[in-house]
């Protein structure tokens, strides 16, 4: 099937963070400074825009925790797979499909910290949409035009809406053409620049954009939230840590407030997580990821 040729702005728009490789140890030898942690992203928005949401995040863990903790970017979503699997990062964001993938690959789950809630939920959604003045009333009526998913690797950005478009009947090779752009932010404006028909996102990146011309075409069902991890051989006393001072985030508190509404205004907070929260994740991979060749 045909891909239209993506437009030179949508390759300038991300730029990146090196990774850093600091390794922590939980205690300090006698008078020493405390290593850093690593806190680290996959790219599912500009590394600019991540550091600025996360930096509060950061800052408010360094002190409860009595070290720093240092943000980092990968270049690409299969980067920070690797490097959440090898254990090269002391806490690791991840989207559902990520956390269950690194389990699979890796063969064992990372020590899960805490997830978002949103407005008191622990679940969201990933909606696809299209331009305003777009003729498109339904997922149905995408058949032979232009998609834009972000990375193969998205939680929201591919696989959840790729399972959308097959319940609506309507499969990769149906459409006109499918482009996998960097991130999410790319796609919102490969369909307001007209590139595309029609654009996949988190429903978070959806709303921080409706200063743009678009609109909903469909929702996903509710899919547990992004998820902390830790690496493995993290000292358990640290985890433990790490996942109270998370917890312990209150949106009466305005410090911690702002913390908060600095990565998504409807963050209220990070709630308890245990594994079997991601098998409906688990249910949509085992649908798509042959269809996406992995």
């Amino acid at each position: 099937m045909p891909i239209r040729a993506i437009t030179p702005w949508l390759l300038l728009l991300t730029a990146l963070c090196g990774p850093a490789a600091a390794v922590a140890e939980e205690t300090p030898a006698s008078g020493a400074e405390a290593a850093p942690l690593t806190l680290g992203f996959m790219p599912y928005l500009n590394a600019e825009h991540l550091i600025e949401k996360y930096t509060p995040l950061a800052q408010y863990l360094g002190a409860a925790l009595q070290r720093p903790v240092r943000i980092t970017v990968a270049k690409d979503y299969a980067e920070h797979i690797r490097r959440t699997g090898e254990d090269r990062l002391d806490i690791s964001f991840l989207g559902g499909s990520p956390y269950v993938v690194i389990g699979d690959r890796y063969r064992t789950p990372k020590p899960l910290l805490a997830r978002y809630a949103f407005e008191g939920s622990p679940v969201f959604r990933s909606v696809v949409f299209a331009a305003r003045d777009s003729p498109l009333q339904s997922l149905a009526e995408l058949r032979g035009r232009r998609m834009a998913f972000g990375n193969i690797n998205s939680t929201l950005s591919t696989q959840v809406p790729l399972y959308m478009l097959m319940q609506a009947g309507v499969g990769l090779d149906d459409l006109g053409a499918s482009v996998h752009l960097r991130n999410h932010e790319n796609v919102v404006l490969g369909v307001v620049f007209g590139d595309f028909d029609a654009g996949a996102v988190a429903e978070e990146v959806f709303e921080e954009n409706q200063h743009q011309p678009i609109r909903l075409l469909a929702a996903s069902p509710g899919l547990s939230t992004h998820v902390f991890v830790t690496r493995s051989d993290l000292p358990p006393s640290l985890q433990a840590r790490i996942r109270q001072a998370l917890l312990a985030l209150d949106p009466a508190d305005p410090p911690q407030r702002a913390v908060l509404q600095a990565i998504s205004p409807k963050l209220t907070g990070f709630v308890p997580v245990q594994d079997a929260d991601y098998d409906l994740h688990r249910a949509i991979l085992s649908r798509v990821l042959p269809v996406l060749g992995q």
